[in-house]
């Protein structure tokens, strides 16, 4: 798991090819052009766009991936995302053809992600992004899913 600013996301590039291409698209993007839901990038990526309110902690589940790494950027607000190693919970049946894995989990770090930062969770992260803070505004929240 990495928390970090779109800012200091050059140092990440070297993850992977796809990893460079998806965070220089982050920095030239502006989120107001694109449409909500499913952008096909390349054939390594994607994003999923979502606008508005996060939800009440109690309405959000926990999951992971076993293709794709998620990097997890908020464009403008906040929201709280959970973050636990995937070996510490308990996973459901893998979905693949949605690259979900339910989790369960009791326990989890707690991360503020705010507007002009990211997250990145890869397989072994298991997380419950989408957490409202109380008395924050609308986010707008880009998920660019890599495939690793």
């Amino acid at each position: 798991m990495i928390l970090d600013s779109l800012s200091s996301s050059t140092r990440y590039e070297r993850l992977s090819p796809a990893f460079a291409r998806a965070f220089a698209w982050l920095r030239s993007v502006d989120p107001s052009t694109l449409p909500d839901g499913k952008t096909i990038l390349d054939g390594d990526l994607f994003v999923l766009v979502h606008r508005g309110l996060s939800q009440p902690l109690a309405q959000v589940k926990w999951e992971a991936h076993r293709k794709y790494a998620d990097i997890q950027y908020v464009a403008s607000g906040a929201e709280t995302i959970f973050w636990e190693a995937l070996e510490r919970t308990a996973p459901g049946e893998y979905l693949a053809d949605k690259d979900y894995v339910p989790i369960q989990s009791d326990t989890g770090t707690e991360l503020t992600v705010s507007a002009g930062r990211f997250a990145v969770f890869f397989p072994e992260d298991a997380h419950r992004p989408g957490v409202l803070i109380p008395g924050s505004e609308p986010v707008v929240k880009l998920v660019v899913k890599v495939r690793v």
